[in-house]
């Protein structure tokens, strides 16, 4: 499976999450971007499986950030859909972030917490690997 890594800057914190993510051999991180036009371009072109796009501490649903909210519907938009996982602070998970959560499609996971992030992919990935797009009406 492919993956978008979103909303993480250069750095250790995006070498940490690349690298925990490629730990498992079926997850394979094609890019990344800080800016929300560029990971859009990104996704439109690499068509990712998954999108992880990390939430900034001060979100408390994603209206409240324009950006945000379009690179989230940008990938959801995608033929096919991207699933995608949305990290956000340890903190806390906003509760109109959390209601966004849909099975194999959309998951929220606190940053940090790497095996809620693999759960996630691997949801995500079996869902995506069980489709068969020539059944589909």
């Amino acid at each position: 499976m492919t993956v978008l890594v979103v909303g993480v800057p250069e750095g250790e914190q995006l070498e940490l999450l690349r690298s925990g993510i490629q730990r498992n051999p079926h997850f394979q991180v094609v890019s990344h971007a800080d800016d929300p036009d560029v990971a859009l371009a990104h996704a439109r072109v690499l068509l990712p499986d998954i999108t992880v796009l990390s939430l900034p501490a001060w979100i408390d649903s994603l209206d409240s950030d324009p950006e945000v909210l379009r690179v989230f519907r940008g990938v959801r938009g995608l033929d096919p859909p991207c699933g995608v996982v949305l990290r956000t602070p340890a903190a806390r998970v906003p509760r109109a972030v959390s209601g966004l959560v849909a099975e194999g499609a959309v998951h929220v996971v606190r940053e940090g917490d790497h095996e809620a992030l693999m759960r996630a992919l691997r949801t995500i990935g079996l869902r995506r690997a069980s489709c068969d797009p020539d059944e589909m009406p």
